[in-house]
């Protein structure tokens, strides 16, 4: 088990977030994944990543890597392979592979954010197919809070959540009409996988998310019931 004791979602909701809630109008941005710029509005930093520009951005600099956990990735090869993510689709992924490293952001307690997108350009509309992010922050604390404001701000939208663990990590699944994600706090670090709608039958996306989560994370492959009509 991890050494953040397991809460139901509502119990998240219940507790006071340590930081401003998003705004409906913010949280929908980071859904769409419009481009902003995170810097001036660090509370959109977990779900919301920068349209890539190309395919390799600036390598991270060396980042302590918490217990347990991966190191810090430098490239989307030590994150999860392109091939991984399109096996655990079982679909072609055809189009491009984008990495893009972000500095800190002190202010949220961020010590830095890797995010890899995968089957970019392939016609299915902006964006990646399947994006995954990693947020490592300075204290269990500063992740979790993060995960409190998402969840909140989810709710406060109208998108479904559901409870989705990952191996010993809390996990939530939020879904809206484009993309479904799954948003795992791991100790010190935050992972994302976001996939859109439509490229896996609906009774599969929790089982797919929580595939490339666990090869993420460097946990065994969880076995996922998908949820009963």
């Amino acid at each position: 088990m991890s050494t953040l004791q397991r809460r139901t979602y509502r119990d998240r909701l219940r507790r006071p977030p340590r930081l401003v809630v998003l705004t409906v109008a913010m949280l929908s941005v980071a859904l769409a994944g419009c481009s902003t710029d995170d810097a001036a509005d660090p509370a959109i930093d977990l779900l919301f990543s920068p349209e890539p520009t190309a395919t390799q951005s600036a390598a991270p600099s060396a980042t302590p890597t918490p217990a347990g956990l991966p190191d810090f990735p430098e490239d989307c090869g030590d994150l999860v392979a392109a091939t991984d993510v399109a096996a655990a689709l079982a679909v072609p992924l055809p189009g491009d592979t984008t990495f893009v490293f972000a500095d800190a952001l002190p202010d949220i307690g961020r010590v830095a954010r890797v995010t890899c997108g995968y089957g970019v350009g392939t016609g299915r509309g902006p964006g990646p197919a399947v994006e995954i992010t990693v947020n490592d922050y300075e204290s269990p604390e500063a992740a979790q809070s993060r995960v409190d404001i998402t969840l909140q701000a989810a709710t406060e939208r109208g998108n479904e959540v559901n409870e989705q663990g990952v191996g010993e990590y809390e996990g939530w699944v939020i879904s809206d009409r484009r993309d479904v994600s799954l948003v795992v706090e791991a100790g010190e670090r935050n992972l994302v996988v976001t996939m859109k709608r439509r490229l896996v039958d609906a009774a599969a996306e929790p089982v797919v998310l929580a595939d490339i989560a666990a090869q993420a994370l460097g946990v065994p492959t969880p076995t996922v019931e998908p949820p009963q009509p």
